[in-house]
Order: structure tokens, then sequence, then C-alpha cells
């Protein structure tokens, strides 16, 4: 299963790169969150009376931080909570690899974008329409019960998750966007809760002093974290490992196919010294 073999590749990488990765993708969470709500938010003409069409175009400009992130090995939390219960239930890593690469990514997303928030203020992109929208979304995000939110962040990761699984059966560019704004673009206009977005936002909010962290860490922030989890190594990476993997006991389908693909997917062309030693093979043929 590729998505076994992806999580492998992230708990066989050193902590410092784990986090690292982490990190950046957290900053690119930021990017796209920051684009949708300047742009959604700032047609006072077309969205004030037509929530829809401002839900959809958000929607639409959200999913470009996804790209950013999977296109070129990014690592967040929530395909994480997927990807990495998905080796260990196909026997590829331990379980204390798992909870590693959870936690780390986790602090990596968040520190990432408490980060690019910061720099958002820094930058004066807080400001007017923007920050009216992102008090309006703060304040819904932390207004509903413990079990609604955690409910909310089952829905969104496993529509995250399918995102991360679908972009992984693509074989080019385009494809893999589609891939990935088909589902990310449902989990937005549906409402469901995105652990890393709300990092970002959130964040934004606490700084522009529109909501206070405990009612965002207690209010949202752990129970999307957990439904999230949830989501991700329950609902997926459970389900796909008893239909197509070793949880069901099914026979294991053309592997170098699935590693090649996960590689890639992690922004990994190939196997470290293989392109040397494909050239060293051709020119003992020719002597």
């Amino acid at each position: 299963m590729g998505l076994a073999e992806k999580g492998k590749l992230t708990c066989d990488e050193v902590s410092l790169k784990v986090f690292g990765q982490s990190f950046i993708a957290g900053c690119y969470i930021g990017f796209g969150a920051l684009l949708a709500v300047a742009i959604s938010g700032s047609m006072p003409g077309l969205t004030d009376n037509n929530p829809g069409l401002k839900t959809l175009i958000f929607a639409f400009l959200f999913p470009v931080n996804l790209v950013l992130i999977i296109l070129t090995g990014g690592i967040l939390f929530t395909g994480t909570s997927a990807a990495a219960p998905a080796a260990f239930f196909e026997g590829k890593v331990k379980a204390i690899d798992v909870a590693r690469v959870l936690t780390l990514s986790w602090w990596g997303n968040v520190l990432g974008s408490l980060l690019f928030a910061a720099f958002t203020v820094w930058c004066q992109l807080n400001e007017g329409a923007t920050g009216d929208l992102t008090a309006e979304i703060a304040y819904k995000k932390v207004s509903k019960p413990f079990d609604v939110t955690f409910a909310k962040g089952i829905g969104c990761n496993w529509m995250v998750c399918m995102a991360v699984f679908l972009s992984g059966q693509a074989q080019d560019f385009s494809g893999k966007c589609v891939a990935i704004y088909l589902p990310i673009s449902t989990f937005v206009m549906i409402g469901f809760e995105h652990i890393p977005a709300n990092f970002y936002l959130l964040a934004l909010a606490m700084l522009n002093g529109d909501v206070s962290f405990v009612d965002v860490l207690v209010k949202n922030w752990i129970p999307t974290t957990l439904g999230n989890f949830v989501a991700g190594s329950m609902i997926v990476a459970g389900s796909y490992s008893y239909f197509f993997g070793r949880l069901g006991n099914n026979v294991p389908r053309e592997e170098h196919k699935i590693i090649e693909s996960a590689r890639k997917s992690m922004g990994i062309d190939e196997e470290p010294g293989k392109e040397q030693e494909e050239k060293f093979e051709m020119q003992s043929a020719v002597v």
C-alpha cells in the first residue's frame, strides 16, 4: 500500500528533518489560508449577502497550500496521522516511531503557522476585511461544543487523507493538483475542521485580540486534533489496511511500484546512488 510506504519513509527520517518539513508546511498553510481570507473577505458587493459564494471562493483558493505541501514533500499532522499508522499496520515501523513523527509534525505545524501569523501582522496584512473575516471565522470555530468540533475534525481529515491517497495515484502534475483540489475544497465548503489551518487562522485571530488562547486550545485545537487523528489512523489507514493490506491478510501487490510512487510523493525522484549505478552498468556493458 503506497500510503504505508509513504508513512515508512516519514518514520525513517531523522527527527530534525521531520520537524523542519513540518515547520515549513505550517508556513505554507498560512500562505493558502491568508490568500483565501484576503480575497473572499474583500468582495463586499458579491459576498456580503451571499455566504455560499464567499465559502466557494475561500474553498477554491485555500487548496493552494496543500498543493505546495504535498508536491514538495512537506509534512502535515493530518496526512501523517494516516500514513504513519498505515505503516505500523503493515508492519513496516514501530509504534514509537509513529508517536515520534506525529508529535514532531504537530509541533512543527503549529510553530510554522504561528511564525507565519506573526509575519502576517508584521506585513500589516491582518487589517481591514482580512481581519474582520478572520475574527468571524475564529468566533465560529471556538463556539461549538467539544464533541461537534471533534466530529468535524473526523470529517475533515477523511477528505484530507483522500487527497494524499489520490495524489499518490496520479502520474503527472495536473492529475495530482486535481486529486488534491477536489477533496480539500470539499471539506472547506462543508465546514469541517482542519487542525493545521486552525493553527494559522486562530493564531492570527489571537494576535489580533479577537479570541483567547484558552478558548482556542480547549474548544478547537484539542478536539480538532483528536478528530483528525481518528479519521486518519482508524477510518483511512485502518480500513485500507484491512481492505488491501496486512490487517486483512491480503497479498502485497507490485511492491516496487508502490515504493516508487511513495518516494515521488515525498519529493524523492530516485533512490540514492541509483542513477550512478545505472551509468556504471551501461559503461560496463559497453566495455
